[in-house]
């Protein structure tokens, strides 16, 4: 039987590149938008839009493509009107993880998270190797939870993310709480706040007087090797004179307690300042 599928944010960031994917699958696919660009956005694309309190009491499965910081107050009103042995499907973890969302035992709650394309794998085409984000082109794992409810609508809902995030390769099934260390603990705390230092980094030998075009190159182009590396991607290893930088990069830049961000309890505390930026960090 076809399945009917809400997409709650259709026309947001990662609600459009759903939005994409699933268009070209056989679901009967009912796209939600409340602002006024949204909707304006979805119409130049030749598509119909559907009020959200008319679809989702009649969805099999509700994609939340919508802001972490919304997402708590959205389910409040959409759960209770689920049809009985639907499913939903969250694309972010952190809301879930502190129980930020109402649950219902006759309702499947999954959630998922695309890897993104990884550094080193190889592209086929020259669109794939431009798509860095995943989703168009570029060849992609997933990760995916059951949070709650039943392991066959896990695996329809399963086949759903897969789609929405094609091309996929391998799907990570792992648990809500590995997937709050993967997401915000690893790649954001860690990777993203990683990313800024060596942009900043950049940006200071500039002011130190290095052209920046040359500056950026060497950047990049050494964390190209330094990351292929460190992770196994090429035969070699480091040089004996940046081992010792390395280690003296690690006591003057690093905290020495920096894996404490790992903890559930400092995890729980990163989540609460990103759903409420306006009560700053502690």
């Amino acid at each position: 039987m076809r399945q009917t599928v809400a997409l709650i944010g259709a026309a947001g960031k990662m609600g459009s590149r759903c939005t994409d994917n699933l268009i070209k699958e056989d679901y009967k696919l009912l796209l939600c938008e409340k602002s006024e660009a949204g909707l304006k956005k979805i119409q130049e694309k030749g598509l119909k839009t559907a009020p959200t309190e008319e679809a989702v009491p009649v969805a099999d499965i509700i994609i939340m493509a919508v802001p972490d910081v919304l997402l708590s107050s959205i389910a409040e009103k959409m759960v209770p009107i689920l049809k009985s042995d639907a499913t939903v499907i969250m694309l972010d973890p952190a809301v879930a993880y502190v129980g930020g969302i109402p649950m219902r035992v006759d309702v499947t709650y999954v959630v998922t998270h695309p890897c993104h394309p990884p550094l080193f794998r190889e592209q086929e085409t020259p669109e794939a190797r431009k798509d860095r984000f995943g989703g168009v082109a570029a060849i992609q794992d997933i990760v995916i939870a059951l949070i709650e409810g039943s392991e066959e609508n896990f695996k329809k809902a399963r086949e759903v993310c897969c789609k929405m995030f094609s091309p996929v390769d391998k799907c990570h099934r792992i648990t809500l709480e590995q997937m709050a260390i993967l997401e915000p603990a690893l790649s954001e705390l860690i990777g993203c706040t990683a990313a800024t230092i060596l942009r900043e980094a950049v940006d200071v030998a500039v002011d130190h007087g290095v052209p920046k075009e040359a500056a950026e190159s060497f950047m990049l182009g050494h964390i190209n090797i330094a990351l292929a590396i460190a992770f196994g991607a090429v035969d070699a290893d480091f040089s004996d004179a940046a081992k010792v930088a390395v280690n003296i990069g690690k006591d003057w830049v690093f905290k020495s307690d920096w894996k404490k961000v790992f903890k559930p309890e400092m995890v729980c505390k990163a989540i609460y300042f990103m759903l409420h930026p306006e009560r700053g960090k502690k």
